[in-house]
């Protein structure tokens, strides 16, 4: 990946795998890097001011520690506004290519109500975000793809693969479906050996519709293994990602608007929210 990569910091120690796993994607492959910090524009001009140059040292010596000697350096960049206004902002004026964040704090009070800076990142802006949650050893080992089988979920794949993200790792395609004959065959008092034919059926043609769908994205040629089984969608990405001690879950957003897109809950929003690993979400394309 070439390009350009923007870590957003808020100083905490979650920040600080952000800042350790942007730096290095960045090493890796030749991208330029901007870490920001956003100062709330709410404070007296005074307090900004101080604030902005005590920040300033301390990301220096921060990226002094993390970069061996003679490593190119990123920009630091100090910016006054909202939180997610600015993030995105910059990211535009950079055209980055990604943006790497560190997890939220969990509190289900204020993330019902106001949503992460992520979330809100995700909301109002076309950059894909990656959250860092784990610290950063090497290239991440196994990643878990959630995939709708949707052009958003095409998007987030190949995107997860245009960055370099999962060049090296082994890949695992999981799939949420709902079989709706089986459920309204079984409130029909259809014989249970019948719906189990039909269960069957369903179940193969799912999954010849995955690899149909897989085929026309970029890890079309990598061997992967698929799961898929009728539960819910981001229970199911969090259980294998869990179970396989995933280092990477790659999700796609969807596309919302107005109310909806504030407080509708959605597949990339819980797995943000529960995951123990690093997530990738991507936006749909403009």
């Amino acid at each position: 990946m070439t390009g350009h990569i923007l870590i957003a910091t808020d100083l905490s120690a979650r920040s600080e795998l952000a800042l350790r796993r942007g730096l290095s994607l960045a090493k890796a492959c030749a991208a330029q890097c901007t870490v920001l910090y956003v100062v709330d524009e709410e404070q007296p001009q005074e307090i900004i001011r101080d604030k902005q140059g005590s920040i300033n040292r301390y990301l220096e010596k921060q990226i002094t520690a993390l970069l061996p000697e003679g490593s190119p350096r990123p920009e630091v960049v100090i910016e006054i506004g909202d939180i997610h206004d600015a993030i995105n902002k910059t990211a535009q004026k950079h055209r980055s290519r990604l943006i790497v964040m560190g997890a939220h704090r969990r509190n289900i009070l204020l993330d019902v109500f106001r949503g992460t800076t992520i979330e809100r990142v995700l909301h109002t802006g076309s950059t894909p975000v990656l959250m860092a949650a784990r610290p950063v050893e090497d290239d991440y080992d196994a990643v878990v793809f959630g995939v709708a089988a949707d052009p958003s979920s095409k998007h987030a794949i190949d995107t997860a693969c245009a960055l370099g993200l999962v060049a090296a790792a082994q890949l695992t395609v999981v799939h949420a479906y709902t079989d709706l004959a089986k459920v309204q065959m079984s409130y029909a008092g259809i014989e249970p050996a019948q719906i189990t034919r039909q269960s069957g059926e369903h179940f193969n043609m799912t999954a010849e519709k995955l690899y149909e769908f897989l085929s026309d994205t970029m890890i079309s040629n990598r061997n992967y293994r698929l799961v898929f089984d009728e539960i819910d969608p981001a229970e199911i990405i969090l259980k294998v990602a869990g179970d396989l001690d995933a280092d990477l879950v790659v999700v796609g957003t969807h596309d919302l608007t107005g109310l909806r897109k504030v407080m509708l809950g959605s597949v990339a929003q819980s797995v943000l929210r529960k995951a123990h690993c690093d997530v990738l979400a991507v936006p749909p394309t403009e």
